[in-house]
């Protein structure tokens, strides 16, 4: 249709037939030959320039026994930089207006990542939005942030709070790339404060609103698949099944729906919300 002064035509997979109109009886005609011969010129110029997304990504969650799923997580593209940015929210409670925030707030994180190519500037923006935005009410969550860049050999991932991203060794480890930010559960004791599921690992210390952002660099070469998930994967799994999980699955998209069925399957005695996002990298 572009040849023709028509509107473009939409990105174009697997075999392509090129035809001209079709009669009354919905017998398509041949191409010309002059029109053959332009659609030949086209395609001889566009080859090799047609770029396709340098990943594949696929996200899965469980709300386990809770009445809101107060995870979020979002994936940006942009073919004009060729930057990508994966984000994991995980709401610190386990109410309407925590889950209202994280998905507003995680695919707002994920256009500032991708736009900027800096997932900590991105977090860092976020929390002057929440803090300057009185509907909040005092309502956070912790974050994980990934930037691909096809023109750099690092993933830049930058973190606050106890969302956590791994990556897959050779050997079928979950190496993980991140740190927690928390409050060790002896403190959380001393204090009177709960001592559910999460305490048990400690409290985090830090979220979108407050308290410190990390930030570091992964040379993307080393890194065929990683995750980016909350508390409700990988407190169950990282012991002895996150890395086989991860290192054995075909695809991402099997690797995200796997984490989220281990997870329910083991239940546990607080099960909550659990989101995995898996990101494979086409070398």
């Amino acid at each position: 249709m572009s040849l023709t002064g028509g509107s473009l035509p939409p990105v174009l997979r697997g075999p392509v037939a090129f035809t001209g109109p079709a009669d009354r009886y919905g017998n398509l005609a041949p191409l010309s030959a002059d029109s053959v011969n332009a659609v030949q010129r086209v395609a001889d110029l566009t080859d090799g320039l047609i770029s396709t997304a340098p990943f594949t990504a696929s996200a899965a969650q469980a709300r386990g026994e809770r009445t809101y799923q107060c995870d979020a997580h979002a994936v940006r593209l942009s073919r004009a930089t060729g930057r990508s940015a994966f984000v994991v929210l995980d709401g610190m409670g386990a109410t309407a207006d925590v889950h209202h925030f994280v998905h507003r707030y995680a695919p707002l994180i994920a256009q500032g990542a991708v736009e900027s190519g800096n997932p900590d500037q991105a977090l860092r923006a976020a929390r002057i939005a929440a803090n300057a935005d009185r509907q909040t009410g005092g309502v956070t969550a912790t974050a994980v942030v990934a930037v691909l860049d096809a023109r750099h050999p690092y993933v830049h991932i930058a973190w606050c709070g106890d969302s956590r991203a791994y990556r897959v060794s050779r050997f079928g480890a979950a190496i993980p790339l991140t740190a927690d930010h928390v409050r060790a559960a002896a403190q959380l004791h001393r204090h009177g404060l709960p001592a559910g599921g999460r305490a048990l690992r400690g409290w985090p210390a830090s979220s979108l609103t407050a308290g410190p952002i990390t930030q570091r660099f992964v040379e993307h070469r080393a890194m065929a698949r990683f995750l980016l998930c909350t508390g409700g994967v990988y407190a169950p799994l990282e012991r002895d099944r996150l890395g086989p999980i991860l290192h054995l699955a075909e695809s991402a998209k099997e690797a995200a729906a796997q984490c989220v069925r281990e997870v329910t399957a083991a239940g546990g005695a607080d099960p909550g919300n659990g989101t995995a996002l898996v990101v494979d990298l086409h070398h």
